[in-house]
């Protein structure tokens, strides 16, 4: 096992602090799942019963709770990477171990992200309680998860990379969030009002690519590809294509940017490269 990970899984996992948020993430999954049960259970007004057809509502609500949850979670955990370890003051000991700087980097992504994934297998059972009204099987279930498991990876990687950049957590928690709002809504507004001024055609464009940059895209095709009610913003836009090519650009998207992104923090963190980088801009300023 990676040195860091297993040093980030023995102290953070023996604090309260795991327990408790795992707790709370339980009970927001668990009691929104009772909101939408109660609603649908009580909505009409001759009709005292459970109607399976809820159920698209229930999945569709849980859906996207978890992956707000994901762009909250993710970017708080992992901001404090490395910018805690400069508060600290620990972080030049820990460059001068043997680790390489990308094996620092993985094991703070993957200590962090381990979290993540904790937190995603004690929700499994929380968002079964569907599947035993059917509708929802268990490839659904492990297509979502394995969604949410590759856009939290961009998030870390986003919180990892502002993590290198600023000496202070907060500020590297504050620009790792609206790094991840701007994908998740701010493009969804400027497609908006390119939609506004330009009308109805969006393909061809380049403003629809952009789109496939939203987690919550990909999130929309899959749920249309689960429930078929035609959640997809593409399919609504007129673009044509595969039901799951919006999810597919999407996590190809974020597992490209990022390897960049973790690649770029191994420089940062390289003292070897940021020297290297010195010598020759002396040089050059010299000659």
């Amino acid at each position: 096992m990676n040195p860091v990970l297993k040093k980030e899984l023995k102290t953070s996992m023996r604090t309260w602090r795991m327990p408790a948020m795992i707790t709370v993430y339980s009970l927001l999954l668990a009691g929104l799942l009772f909101i939408v049960f109660m609603e649908s259970f009580s909505s009409y007004q001759y009709y005292r019963g459970f109607r399976p057809s809820s159920l698209q509502g229930m999945y569709f609500a849980i859906t996207i709770l978890q992956l707000v949850l994901i762009g909250v979670i993710v970017p708080s955990t992992t901001a404090s990477g490395i910018s805690g370890e400069k508060q600290r003051r620990t972080f030049d000991l820990l460059i001068c171990t043997r680790l390489s700087s990308i094996s620092i980097v993985l094991g703070k992504l993957w200590a962090a992200l381990s979290k993540m994934i904790l937190l995603l297998i004690v929700s499994i059972p929380i968002v079964s309680i569907i599947s035993l009204f059917g509708g929802v099987d268990l490839y659904n279930i492990l297509l979502l998860y394995g969604f949410y498991m590759i856009t939290a990876i961009l998030f870390g990687s986003i919180g990892i990379f502002t993590s290198s950049i600023f000496k202070r957590t907060v500020t590297a928690i504050i620009v790792s969030g609206l790094v991840i709002l701007f994908l998740s809504i701010g493009t969804f507004i400027i497609v908006g009002l390119w939609y506004e001024f330009h009308g109805y055609k969006m393909t061809g464009t380049g403003m629809v690519s952009l789109l496939y940059m939203n987690p919550f895209s990909g999130l929309s095709a899959i749920l249309d590809y689960q429930l078929g009610e035609s959640f997809d913003l593409f399919r609504n836009l007129g673009v044509k294509g595969s039901v799951l090519k919006p999810m597919y650009l999407n996590m190809s998207f974020d597992l490209i940017v990022s390897c960049i992104l973790l690649y770029l923090t191994s420089l940062r963190i390289n003292p070897m490269k940021q020297f290297k980088f010195r010598l020759r801009k002396k040089d050059e300023k010299n000659a």
